[in-house]
Order: structure tokens, then sequence, then C-alpha cells
């Protein structure tokens, strides 16, 4: 898990945009080491829903792979089970509290089940009990792919980072191990 810091403005979500292409760069690159395609999931800082239910919000990326809707059904129910949101399947997605829909955006990002997971600010609106979640499922996954997250929360990095990015000004300061940053 690589997590990124950085004060407000530095360039923290500019990097992940970047990272996902939504960017071009005016220089330098982005390299990735691996000869075949890489799924991608992704929860933004500012988050949008489709005029449907949580359900169908989380079904999308699947939708969009062209994932048959016997397997969609199954991996997004699967999902709300085990993230115990399933009674809220059937809810407007654009109704649900800030922090609700930022978990819903959250599981919405790995249902496709990402090789890399870029999460913006996973946490900044979640309850405790949302963010043990999702803090739960990221631990979990540290060593089946790559994770990268931005936030604010220096707990939270010293929680779940092994490596941790210092940016300002757009520029990558240093590149610590956790034991380095605690230091």
């Amino acid at each position: 898990i690589s997590v990124i810091l950085g004060a407000n403005g530095s360039g923290k979500t500019l990097l992940t945009k970047v990272i996902l292409g939504l960017v071009n760069l005016e220089k330098g690159r982005v390299e990735v080491h691996s000869k075949k395609k890489i799924k991608l999931g992704y929860s933004p800082q500012k988050i949008t829903f489709l005029r449907r239910n949580v359900f169908d919000n989380i079904a999308f990326p699947m939708i969009l792979d062209g994932s048959q809707r016997s397997m969609i059904k199954k991996s997004v129910n699967s999902l709300l089970k085990k993230f115990g949101i399933f009674e809220i399947k059937q809810l407007s997605a654009r109704n649900l509290s800030g922090g609700l829909g930022q978990f819903v955006s959250f599981v919405r990002s790995i249902v496709r089940e990402p090789e890399v997971l870029i999460l913006d600010e996973p946490s900044s609106n979640l309850d405790i009990n949302l963010k043990n979640r999702m803090e739960d499922y990221l631990i979990s996954q540290r060593c089946k792919k790559k994770i990268i997250m931005v936030t604010h929360d220096l707990f939270q990095a010293q929680r779940l980072a092994d490596e941790i990015i210092l940016i300002e000004n757009g520029i990558i300061l240093m590149k610590l191990s956790k034991k380095e940053f605690i230091k």
C-alpha cells in the first residue's frame, strides 16, 4: 500500500489522475511494468453517481466490461453482504449521506477485482464503522494488489502504508518506508 501525503493543493489528486491516464503530462512519464493490460479500480474524492440505485451504481463498471448479468448480480450482492450494506441496495445512490455515498464509491471501485486500486481520500467522510470495514479490506488485499491511496490522515497512513510518498507543489519530495516515516 502506497500512501500519498501532502498539503491541500500539493498535487495529490492530480498525481492519481496522471497515473489513471485522465490527465496528460507536459513532461515526464508514468511507467507501468506489466506485459498485459492492468485492471484498475478508482474511487475519486469527488463522487459521481448515476441516477440509479446503489446496486446499479456498484454494478456499472462490470456492465461497461460486458460481464454477464448473472456474474454481475452475484458479485455485487456478495460485496453488498460482505460490507454490510445489502439493505440499501435499492436506495437512490444520489440520495445517500456523504459518508455512505463515499463508502458505496469505494465498493464500486473494487467490484471488478482490480489489480491496482487507486483511492483519493476514501475515508474522509466515513464513520468509524465504515472506515474500519474499508481498512480491514485494504489490509487483507495488500499482498494481492497494488493500492495507492491519498489521505490527510497521518494515523491512517501509519496503520496502512508500506510506503509513504510526500508531495509538495506537484513534486514528489520523498518516498519512505513506514519505518523511515515514523522516525
